[in-house]
């Protein structure tokens, strides 16, 4: 399956690009739009009429589901916090560790944090059809509240394109369109 993805900054902008798409003769079934959140979302799903994935959702199920319904990366988090509280008292050879434990806890927990927080973003991705090789500036993108709209296909290379000429298919029509409504980026 091939697919090209339209990075939009705005949810307007991103709404003209489905609309557009829809009239092109695209189906609900090509399109994947990809928000970083509800407040992301709602606008976008309500004007255009297709359902919108939220990442922040996809990661919060990825890690219910996959520890039976705990999330255990939120428990590690607790009880390291917790450590730290009870380390903070605690006299070290005469000096007190107050000043450097907690410190050193907040430093492992953001960088534990988002670590675990993009490896299941990219897991997140994977699962909407979004390829290997494109999965850190999409992931980089929605972060940053931008809007993913991804149209796939199972359309192979026209004989023109393969022969360098100009793109007929239907992925070169979806860029076309991303293009036309100041898609910040296409990714093919």
């Amino acid at each position: 399956m091939a697919s090209k993805i339209g990075i939009f900054e705005t949810e307007a902008q991103a709404t003209a690009a489905i609309q557009q798409l829809l009239q092109a003769g695209f189906t609900e079934g090509d399109i994947r739009v990809i928000t970083k959140d509800k407040f992301h979302s709602r606008m976008l799903e309500s004007d255009s009429g297709v359902h919108v994935d939220e990442l922040r959702d996809l990661i919060e199920t990825l890690h219910h589901d996959a520890d039976g319904g705990l999330d255990n990366g939120a428990m590690r988090q607790s009880a390291l916090a917790g450590a730290s509280v009870i380390a903070v008292g605690t006299p070290y050879g005469g000096l007190s560790s107050a000043g450097a434990i907690p410190f050193a806890t907040a430093a492992y927990l953001t960088a534990s944090t988002l670590s675990v927080e993009d490896s299941s973003a990219n897991r997140a991705l994977s699962a909407l059809d979004v390829e290997p090789n494109h999965l850190d500036r999409c992931r980089e993108a929605v972060k940053a509240g931008r809007a993913l709209v991804v149209v796939s296909t199972s359309d192979n290379k026209s004989l023109l394109e393969k022969d360098g000429g100009p793109d007929l298919s239907r992925l070169g029509n979806a860029e076309a369109v991303f293009r036309f409504n100041g898609a910040a980026d296409i990714l093919l």
